[in-house]
This record gives structure tokens, sequence and C-alpha cells, in this order.
């Protein structure tokens, strides 16, 4: 008798423990190596969100959408946050921000074989008047490279931009470290060691995080809870580990 009342006990427990655990809802996209429904864990911060979550009491619920339709769910209150994301003084009139998950660089990626002796450090955009430069609409750099008066052109997207760049078109492609690194591995796998990129950051480290409604129920709590948890993973190394799986072969390391 005493051992089924235990078991009914026990039971009973993990029943409340499954009823406390909620469900929140969440929206992102498709930009690989970051987040991708075909990657492993769908990538290195799908993986962090969802652990973060898990251990904050949450079963975080993802819905992949076009990058205009997460933030019109995440703005609407139809999900608790997006991401990955970075603050800029236009999204902070309208939503929350958590603390950085990671921080991406952006860098200058060029073809040996057209390029043998790229420059390997530059102090000033002014000293890449003389390259060709693609760049892509709705880019935070477009504005940075207007005013140094740098020699761009317009391409559709980072993978015609690379193959531009391999035809000889293009003598620069600025693009996230990781996210140049993962394209060239995947798009021309025979042509990777043709690919480099100058050490020199374009810009500082840019903080990419969950980006939180104000309209979604008790999202205030939600983030608050999220933000414990991440520092939690931060502290006992968790964080990095799960970058540095993701990405090996990235340098610097975050």
């Amino acid at each position: 008798m005493r051992r089924l009342l235990l078991s009914a006990f026990a039971l009973l427990l993990a029943f409340r423990a499954s009823a406390a655990e909620q469900t929140v809802d969440l929206a992102t996209g498709e930009w690989p190596p970051y987040v991708s429904q075909q990657l492993p864990a769908q990538g290195a911060f799908t993986e962090i969100v969802r652990e973060a979550f898990r251990r904050a009491g949450y079963r975080a619920q993802l819905t992949f959408q076009s990058w205009p339709q997460t933030e019109w769910l995440t703005k609407t209150g139809k999900a608790a946050a997006a991401f990955p994301y970075r603050p800029t003084p236009e999204r902070e009139k309208d939503f929350d921000f958590s603390a950085p998950l990671m921080r991406a660089n952006s860098y200058l990626f060029y073809h040996k074989p057209h390029l043998p002796h790229p420059p390997q450090q530059f102090k000033s955009l002014d000293e890449l008047r003389g390259y060709r430069i693609a760049i892509q609409l709705g880019y935070w750099y477009i504005p940075l490279f207007q005013q140094h008066r740098l020699n761009t052109l317009l391409t559709p997207d980072e993978v015609n931009a690379l193959r531009q760049l391999q035809l000889g078109h293009m003598d620069l492609v600025p693009m996230v470290l990781e996210r140049g690194l993962y394209l060239i591995h995947n798009i021309m796998p025979e042509h990777e060691k043709e690919f480099g990129y100058i050490p020199t950051p374009m810009d500082k480290d840019t903080p990419l995080g969950l980006m939180f409604s104000r309209s979604y129920p008790q999202a205030e709590r939600i983030r608050e809870d999220f933000g414990r948890a991440l520092a939690q993973m931060e502290k006992d190394g968790s964080l990095k580990a799960i970058y540095q799986r993701h990405f090996p072969e990235a340098t610097p390391p975050r």
C-alpha cells in the first residue's frame, strides 16, 4: 500500500511539473548558419534559445516566417519574441531586447586568384575606394559606404555576390563572418580554399538577441525569466560551448 501511495505521489508531482511548463510562442526565419530548419538543432542560435527557455521552465514553440512577418507577429502579440535581431533605435521604440546571445562582426571577403594581394588591414574605409564592393539592399553598411564614397555594385543576395567574386566581377563582399564561412563551405565547397577575408572587422561587436513583444501575455515576466536563464548559461560556460560546437572554424572566437 505504501509503495502504491508513493507511486501515485510521484505521478502527481510529474503531472504538476508538466502542467507548470508554459508554452511560449516564438517567431524566426531562415538565416543560416544561425537559424535554419535544415541545420542540426535548427542552428546555434535556436539551440541556445531552446535551452534557455527550458531552464526557465518554458517549452519554446517556433514558427518560421519571412522576416517582415516575424516582426509583425511579435509586434501584434502573437509571438512572445522573434530572433535573431540586433537592437536599433527604431526597433527599441516598439520592442524590448534580451541580453546578447551572440555577437557578430562583418568582414570583407575576397577571391584569392583574382585578388592575390588584398589589403591586410585598413584604418579607414577610405582606403578601399579602389575596390569594387558588392552590396545588397537593406543592409546596415550602405549608408557607411556612401559616406566614404566607395565603389559599390548591387547584387540580389550574398550567394550571388560570392559567385560574382569568384568570376572576378567584384573585389570584396561584406558579410557576417560565420555566415560567409558557411555559405562558401556549402555553396562552393570545391573552391573553399580560394576565398579569404580581410582580418579587419568592418564594425564593432554587434549584439544579436531576442526581440520581445510588449503585447504578448506576461511578456515582461517571460523576458525576465529568459534573461536569468541566459545569464546562468553564460556563467556555467554552456553558452560558449554551444557556439563553439556549431562554429569550430570561426575566428576570432566569441
